[in-house]
């Protein structure tokens, strides 16, 4: 961990409210968990949308040129839902140069043997181990026409965040590249918040990893019994906005633990409340407008969507303007 993200995570556990960044939870361990939630959990919606809406779509969404693409996944985790672009890719050229870019360097890693077992010689992976800023300028070295993948990653961003990183992306296309995120379109809060609290605790363990990584790295033994786990549906139709959810842990007494490698104490007062985001809140849920409005302001334009039958995912195509 480096010294500012150790500084991160200090300004996020002594401020009002406390939080921990959503960056913390994706060590390798943190990146395993978030993929057996989002797989194994039954209520968990969105991964089996984005699937369904790949598998329907991924040739259209893949622009048919009469050169080799190169393909760019930020915030790649395991390639689970970019292996359809990569095959289909595969089935119109003979190589494809691969820059999967993920903060998780020992996933990564696990990740690029597999593909490399899978694939062999027609896929030249090239790895970025880091965070999406530090990412997004290595990346734009990379010469070549480019169809960038951002997968779910801007669920987890405040608002702000979320057009800059567009706004970070847009500096590394040029006017034949291509921008594909996918984005949560559901509004169902009873759907939503039965995928973050589901009854076998998967998404629980996961968002909650962090505390688990304070007491393993930093030498703290927070013990999650005395508190509660809450999740929070805040629905917002404003098209120059989005609807979000709040994840939290609620102290059931006063509490203090220090935190030695971090050199704080966490001191928390009966009903107070630690969130395991930044900002507002996370897991963000859109409407095509709101979509519309957010790559505007990133200075790109909204080219073509395509959406799963039951309306919980949208694959967005952008371009350069």
């Amino acid at each position: 961990m480096t010294d500012d993200q150790k500084q991160s995570l200090v300004t996020g556990l002594t401020s009002s409210p406390k939080y921990i960044p959503t960056w913390y939870n994706y060590d390798d361990v943190g990146s395993e968990l978030q993929h057996i939630c989002t797989t194994e959990n039954p209520d968990y919606y969105s991964t089996r949308s984005q699937m369904s809406v790949l598998q329907h779509n991924v040739q259209d969404i893949i622009p048919r040129v009469p050169y080799d693409l190169i393909l760019v996944d930020i915030g790649s985790g395991n390639c689970y839902k970019t292996r359809h672009v990569i095959n289909e890719l595969l089935r119109r050229q003979k190589t494809l140069l691969f820059y999967p870019e993920d903060i998780s360097e020992d996933f990564l890693s696990r990740t690029v043997k597999e593909l490399s077992e899978d694939y062999h010689d027609s896929l030249v992976v090239t790895p970025i181990a880091a965070d999406h800023v530090q990412g997004i300028e290595q990346l734009k070295r990379v010469k070549g026409v480019k169809i960038i993948l951002w997968l779910n990653s801007i669920v987890g961003l405040s608002y702000d965040d979320q057009v800059n990183t567009l706004r970070m992306i847009s500096t590394m296309m040029t006017a034949k590249c291509q921008l594909v995120f996918s984005a949560d379109i559901t509004q169902d809060k009873e759907a939503v918040l039965k995928a973050y609290n589901d009854e076998r605790g998967l998404m629980r363990n996961f968002i909650q990893y962090g505390l688990e990584r304070l007491n393993k790295e930093e030498g703290s033994r927070i013990d999650l019994n005395r508190f509660t786990y809450e999740v929070d549906f805040i629905s917002d139709n404003n098209p120059q906005y989005m609807s979000y959810l709040r994840a939290y842990i609620q102290a059931k007494e006063d509490i203090r633990y220090p935190i030695r490698g971090l050199g704080i104490d966490l001191l928390m007062e009966k009903g107070e409340r630690l969130y395991f985001h930044e900002g507002a809140g996370f897991s963000c849920k859109y409407t095509l407008e709101q979509l519309r409005n957010i790559v505007k302001k990133a200075g790109l334009r909204l080219a073509n969507t395509w959406t799963d039958e039951q309306q919980h995912a949208a694959f967005c195509m952008c371009v350069t303007v």
